[in-house]
């Protein structure tokens, strides 16, 4: 059965699971595993399976990255959560995870602020309450 969240950090992903996030999240409707391969081959000299993006997808299922839902015979599948809300996540995990969130909090605002991102650094700024 499928998790509320996904199991590990898109870091703690396989290549071909990550390469497979990656289009999942690009992609603007559910896919098919065939739609999957099909654009995974696309870009290789050598052609990956249909079995090994099926198990791949099916993986990423069961750990919770993917739902899936039926079509006639095949399976469409999608994020369960954006790109931007999985890197949100890992973020207040890392947050969590530490034995000194507000050091780790501190060094991420820092390091924000020194892109020199006005986009950012008005992100941040709005977050905060602070609107000049």
């Amino acid at each position: 059965m499928p998790r509320n969240k996904p199991e590990g950090s898109v870091w703690s992903l396989g290549s071909l699971e990550a390469e497979v996030m990656e289009r999942i999240w690009s992609a603007d409707h559910p896919l098919p595993v065939r739609d999957m391969v099909d654009a995974m081959n696309a870009e290789r000299s050598a052609p990956l399976a249909y079995t090994t993006v099926m198990s791949t997808m099916a993986k990423l299922h069961r750990k919770g990255w993917l739902d899936r839902t039926r079509s006639g015979k095949q399976y469409l599948y999608e994020p369960r959560e954006s790109r931007e809300a999985c890197t949100a996540r890992l973020m207040a995990e890392a947050l969590t995870d530490s034995n000194d969130p507000e050091s780790v909090l501190l060094q991420f605002v820092q390091r924000v602020a020194s892109t020199g991102s006005p986009a950012l650094l008005s992100t941040v700024r709005r977050a905060l309450g602070d609107d000049t």
